[in-house]
Formats: structure tokens, sequence, C-alpha cells
């Protein structure tokens, strides 16, 4: 019977939504934690009840509850995570996107993950072993993440974003059972690449081990879209200059690869992204209508794309309204970055994520 996991990490902590892939299974939920404080404390499931036990680990993206003992967290404690924080009805943090503090200073990244890692190493052992252990060991072997492209240019960063994780020993305790399970979470490797530029990677390089070059479905739009009888990462690599303009939630990060080489004097961010607009949509509905009261940047995206019911209707067009600002702000770096390459762009990709 092992207790011990080793496992491959691919990690996005955006400011609206966690995005992660742990051994090629991919994961996302809101980027929310809430703190638990005693005499609030959920129910627990007890160690005879196998069917609830089951359910909890099945879908446990929706039942993390943990809590943290960690040097590189700022506050540990007793958290829920992700949809657990988000439908507890408790006050929830996130990531503040109008603050200067920045993704690497943030507990939220850091206190999800490693409740993801815990969480996922219990459920192998569930599976295979039908019942609860004591404790459990997990060790990132790889880890890859990134920082928006104005963080990571900033000397020192990205070193000491990297050391919140592979400093030390994490411990996780998982607190949903009559007897919490302990976990203890090491990193070995832990790899900070820029926003953008990794994605541009993603786009050219194949995640599979029998081909060098991407070739999937993901092309299929582009292919429409352009009228292309096929493209494959390996077109994308011989393209002199590309720019990839990667909308986030806290920034909107312009990336510029050479070759396959990125450009770091040309490469930049904006530090304003899609949650700082719904933050200003939410504010302007609630002007208008004081009766509606607090609105996380979640709840609001999630109604404003539900459908074409009134409510809906009613908060796209303030989000319409607000997005006029970032559409400029983009179409000006945009001109900047065409001028500083003398209009040299061989192919322009946009990506919107949360």
């Amino acid at each position: 019977m092992t207790n011990n996991y080793n496992v491959v990490c691919a990690y996005d902590g955006g400011n609206g939504y966690i995005k992660a892939s742990i051994d090629s299974r991919r994961f996302i939920f809101p980027s929310l934690v809430s703190r638990v404080f005693p005499g609030n404390e959920p129910q627990v499931v007890e160690a005879s009840q196998v069917k609830a036990i089951d359910k909890l680990i099945t879908d446990y993206v929706q039942n993390m509850d943990i809590t943290t003992q960690s040097n590189s967290i700022h506050t540990n404690g007793r958290y829920l995570v992700g949809m657990n924080a988000l439908n507890s009805g408790q006050v929830v943090t996130g990531f503040n996107v109008s603050s200067t503090e920045g993704k690497h200073n943030s507990d939220v990244s850091i206190i999800s993950l490693l409740g993801m890692l815990a969480y996922n190493a219990l459920q192998k052992f569930w599976i295979k072993n039908h019942n609860l252990p004591k404790d459990l060991d997990v060790t990132v072997d790889k880890m890859a993440t990134a920082l928006p492209i104005s963080e990571y240019k900033i000397k020192g960063v990205k070193e000491s974003y990297a050391k919140r994780f592979s400093a030390g020993t994490h411990v996780v305790i998982i607190n949903n059972f009559s007897d919490p399970i302990t976990v203890k979470v090491k990193f070995s490797k832990v790899a900070v690449q820029a926003e953008g530029v990794i994605a541009q990677y993603g786009l050219i390089g194949s995640n599979l081990s029998d081909e060098q070059y991407r070739k999937d479905g993901l092309f299929d739009e582009f292919k429409k879209h352009n009228d292309l009888k096929d493209i494959t990462g390996y077109d994308i690599s011989r393209k002199k200059y590309i720019l990839l303009i990667y909308v986030g939630e806290g920034t909107v990060d312009f990336s510029v690869l050479h070759n396959t080489s990125p450009v770091p004097q040309i490469n930049t961010s904006i530090n304003m992204g899609t949650g700082n607009i719904v933050e200003n949509a939410i504010k302007a509905l609630r002007g208008q209508s004081p009766i509606i009261g607090q609105i996380r940047r979640q709840t609001f995206t999630e109604i404003a794309a539900r459908g074409k019911d009134k409510e809906s209707e009613t908060y796209r067009q303030f989000l319409n309204e607000q997005l006029v600002t970032l559409e400029d702000l983009i179409s000006e770096q945009v001109k900047s970055i065409y001028a500083q390459l003398n209009g040299q762009v061989d192919m322009l990709h946009y990506v919107e994520v949360a």
C-alpha cells in the first residue's frame, strides 16, 4: 500500500480561475478561498459513510476544505477552496486585480494548488484501496507556471515565486472527514515563465511524447477563419515574428517571438484586464440599481454569459460599455509594437483567459 505519489504539474493561477494539469489531467475552478473560523466549521463525513466519502472524493474540486502549514503562506489557517468557497456564503478572498501587489505575493495561488495536489493524491489512494489513509506524501517532480510579463521582468521576482513552492515541505490537512488526513507536499523543480510566452510555446510544441510539433484540433477554428488547408506547430515555428495578445482578468500580456525566441525588450503588459472591466461594470450596475447587492466577478460573468434572458442582457450591456476602455488600450499597444517591428508581424494570436 503506497502513500507516496510523484506527479508532474502545469499551473496557471489566474486572477479569475485556477487552471491546472496534474499528470495531464486538467482542472479549472474559481480563484477563491474562504477562511474557516472556530464555530463555523463544515460538517464532517464519518469513516463508516462509504458512499458519502466516495461521492465527496469523486467530485473533490467542489469540496476542498484544508488547513495549511507552510512557511510560504503569509496567513496559514483553515480554508475552503474554489467552488467550496464560492458556495459557502462566507466572506471570500480572491486576487485583487486593482492591486499593484502582483500574483507572486498572493496566498490564493499557493493555497489553491496545495489543495489540488493533496486531494488528487487522496483520490488516487481511495480508488486503489477504498479506505482513507492517515497521511500521504506528494512530490512534484516538475512544475511549470507563469507570471504576467510585467512581474516576470522585475529582478528577482520569478526566483522568489519559484522559491515559494520549492522551499521546504508544505503540510496540508484535509478536513472533510472525522479523522483529518495529513498530506506533505514537496516540489523538486519549478520553472516560472512569462505569461504569453509560455502560451506561444504551447502552440508550437506537442504535448505528446511521440510528436515534436503540435497538430491537433486546436487550430481548427484558426484554419477556418483564415481559409487555410492546414497549419501545425511547425508552421508557426517558421514564422519570423509572432505577436500574441494574452488577455487575463488582471493584465493583458503582449508577447513577441522572433524565430521562437522571446523579445524581452518589446514584450510587455497592460496592468488592466477583463476583471477590472467586470468590477467597473458591477459598480455601474449597482449605481443604477442600488438594490443589487455585492457580486463576485465570477458570478457577474456567469450571469452575463448565461443566455438571452433580460437579466443577462442587462449585465452584458453594462459589460460592453466598460470594455471600450480596455479595447482602446490594447489597440494602442499593438500599434506601438507594430511600429517597433517596422510592421513585420507574420502572425497574430489573440487569447482570452480568466
